[in-house]
């Protein structure tokens, strides 16, 4: 009698191969031959470690220690994994985890700090994330010696021009715009003062044309959070004291050295904050001796006596959370 066939021993599946040519997929720049993973983001290809990744995230430890299917496609041997971001983040993200000398840099472009904070959250790469998170709290501090420190201070009024970042038109509503869309609320305040100390109202409105010809716009949320913030800084003034009292009063300093003179200058001031509507005079009427010797010192006092009081209180004039409850969601 005849015995069955032996049924014939199941071949396992092979790996796909990619034709990166044939999918119209780009080989970006960050290609290592000796790589073992191949990042896909949309039609990009970046060769890379995963040592490299498994040392700086927890999320690529994770993702690594799942099995990978045998049909799942390879590329030069290495498996492809998709990832749902930008390709320009992705680029600068990988450029900073292979050269973090760039963490370094004296001043950074607020596209690469953006890309940094926005994957770094994500694929919670802390050291990358934390420098540049520190490196906008320096510019936006939370304190009001900080703050004080990084206003500079031109004749009669106030400017702020970053020294961290590359400065330009609109630089302070895409910083807004990237705190708020990742949850760095810290920075938020003094970021919302700037806005209202900086930009009139129709930019806060329209938005502001950036040297490339491109607009910059706050949200719905973060235009109202300036506009109703900067009426309420406006109301917070004229309820400190001291600061009320010396705009409305036109008798100078005692022991002032030239009444007839200050008296006029008072006036001056009194006409330009009130009879014009000038803005916070406490962070603005900061600059060069408009008064006596005397009088000048005591108006300079009072106006930082003013803004340290509005400070204490700064980030519920925007409706966020009092400073000590105030926290990043790193």
């Amino acid at each position: 009698m005849s015995q069955p066939s032996a049924a014939p021993e199941a071949r396992p599946a092979k790996r796909q191969r990619v034709d990166d040519e044939e999918e119209g997929l780009t080989r970006s720049d960050i290609w290592h031959d000796d790589g073992s993973v191949v990042l896909r983001v949309e039609r990009t290809l970046f060769r890379v470690h995963w040592t490299v990744l498994c040392l700086h995230s927890s999320v690529f430890r994770d993702l690594r220690g799942i099995p990978q299917p045998p049909e799942e496609p390879q590329i030069e041997g290495c498996p492809v994994v998709e990832l749902h971001d930008d390709t320009q983040d992705i680029t600068l993200f990988l450029t900073a985890l292979y050269n973090p000398h760039r963490l370094s840099e004296e001043i950074m472009t607020l596209d690469f700090i953006g890309a940094i904070v926005r994957i770094g959250r994500k694929y919670d790469v802390q050291n990358l994330l934390k420098p540049v998170v520190q490196r906008l709290a320096r510019e936006h501090p939370t304190t009001f010696e900080n703050y004080e420190a990084t206003t500079q201070v031109h004749r009669h009024t106030i400017s702020w021009t970053s020294n961290q970042v590359s400065h330009y038109e609109g630089l302070i509503f895409d910083i807004v715009t990237l705190a708020r869309a990742n949850n760095l609320l810290t920075l938020l305040p003094c970021a919302y003062l700037r806005v209202v100390l900086f930009c009139d109202l129709a930019w806060i409105l329209d938005g502001v044309t950036k040297d490339d010809g491109s607009k910059v716009t706050l949200s719905f949320q973060d235009q109202r959070a300036c506009i109703l913030g900067r009426q309420k800084l406006q109301q917070a003034q004229w309820e400190h004291e001291p600061f009320a009292s010396w705009i409305r009063s036109s008798t100078p300093a005692a022991g002032c050295k030239r009444p007839e003179f200050c008296t006029r200058r008072l006036g001056v001031i009194y006409e330009a904050v009130v009879h014009n509507g000038m803005m916070l005079p406490p962070f603005l009427l900061v600059g060069y001796n408009i008064l006596c010797t005397v009088c000048q010192p005591h108006h300079l006092r009072i106006m930082k006596d003013a803004r340290e009081k509005m400070w204490q209180n700064l980030p519920t004039f925007f409706d966020l959370p009092p400073w000590a409850d105030l926290k990043d969601g790193l």
